[in-house]
């Protein structure tokens, strides 16, 4: 007999599909289980419809909710071929209760609660500064604000419930990691006060102990006050935007995160390029240029500058030539003399830039070129000396 085509196999028999197979044994057993027949639809509590997120952690609760038992086992979440079980089922108010953990992808996520068939629909946009989150948005849901829970939340959920001791000072607060598991405990580098549980360092307004808030304001008005690093960062005449604008949190998580230093990705290169863009390629591998300064792919950016703050143009750890002399010790200290007798080095001011001083960056581009010892042009020709020599 004739083998089908394989694309024709694939039609004929959609079952070879492992997750295909799961979703058509679901949905049979939905429709013929004597448990499910007479189930009724789960309601979804959360998130709101057409919810948009601010999180730095990419995932969310689905909180749903079926009165009576029927059919319990068989609720799932559904996202593309891949399917979530609850990580609970909680009875209380005369309802079950089904919580819900699942990824999210910046931009929009969509997501379907089987079996009953709705749709939640969900916009992540990445956290990556507390500056940029606005706690008292109508659409923000933070569980410690009583005129924002859900009401259905609060059938379990009261924040009036909760008892804190009156002495916190150096107190751990093992309650709030009973909640915030999410944030909490699961990255390798973890920041002091959280891996202690001592939120409400952080997280406190001196008001009313019960009411804890995401801190508003400048996020330095925080960490300064352990990090006292700010007077003499303030005090230099180059300051990285984010420390200057005192939000510690654009490169930082305040809990923890998979990098050294708690940041959300490696500081050495992909963390600096999320904002200078214009480097992305130099790091990644694509190589928009032919050369590429070899320390990128080493050391990388923080081999030369200083994430924080210095007293040289651009964050340099040192002068330019001082620093790039610092791996090229042939020329430590050449002031003329290169590239040929004469040539100045050092000392002289700039043709094509003349508002700095001629360094080594006045013919060579310190991360990449297309041309040979990362040039500004090509040697053939003359080209690299008729930019300043016209």
């Amino acid at each position: 007999m004739k083998t089908p085509p394989e694309h024709e196999s694939d039609q004929r028999l959609p079952w070879k599909n492992s997750t295909a197979l799961t979703i058509l044994l679901l949905l049979f057993a939905s429709l013929f289980s004597p448990e499910a027949t007479w189930a009724e639809d789960p309601e979804i509590l959360y998130p709101p419809p057409k919810a948009v997120i601010h999180a730095k952690i990419p995932s969310i609760s689905i909180i749903a909710r079926q009165k009576d038992d029927k059919g319990l086992s068989q609720v799932r979440v559904r996202s593309g071929d891949i399917l979530y079980s609850p990580l609970g089922i909680w009875a209380g108010q005369g309802s079950h209760y089904l919580h819900f953990n699942v990824p999210l992808k910046p931009g929009k996520n969509s997501f379907e609660l089987l079996t009953s068939g709705k749709n939640i629909s969900i916009t992540y946009k990445p956290l990556r500064s507390l500056s940029t989150f606005n706690a008292n948005d109508k659409d923000t849901y933070l569980f410690h604000r009583n005129d924002l829970i859900p009401e259905s939340c609060t059938q379990c959920h009261d924040p009036k419930k909760i008892k804190l001791s009156e002495n916190l000072s150096g107190e751990a607060q093992p309650l709030c990691f009973s909640c915030h598991k999410n944030i909490l405990g699961k990255t390798p580098w973890q920041h002091g006060p959280a891996v202690n549980k001592q939120c409400l360092a952080c997280h406190k307004d001196s008001g009313t102990p019960l009411k804890i808030p995401i801190p508003g304001g400048k996020a330095e008005n925080l960490c300064f006050r352990c990090h006292v690093n700010k007077k003499s960062w303030l005090q230099k005449s180059h300051i990285h935007g984010p420390v200057g604008t005192g939000d510690c949190t654009v490169c930082h998580n305040p809990h923890g995160d998979i990098e050294r230093y708690q940041l959300w990705a490696p500081g050495k290169d992909e963390l600096c390029v999320a904002c200078h863009t214009d480097k992305r390629n130099l790091v990644n591998g694509k190589k928009p240029v032919y050369y590429v300064h070899g320390i990128l792919n080493g050391i990388g950016c923080i081999a030369c500058h200083d994430p924080h703050a210095t007293d040289n143009a651009f964050q340099l750890y040192k002068p330019i030539n001082e620093l790039c002399t610092g791996c090229h010790t042939s020329l430590k200290g050449v002031t003329r003399g290169h590239p040929v007798g004469g040539h100045p080095v050092a000392g002289a001011k700039d043709p094509r830039r003349p508002e700095r001083s001629f360094t080594c960056t006045s013919c060579h581009n310190p991360h990449g070129s297309d041309f040979k010892f990362l040039l500004i042009g090509d040697i053939l020709g003359g080209h690299i000396c008729s930019q300043c020599h016209y």
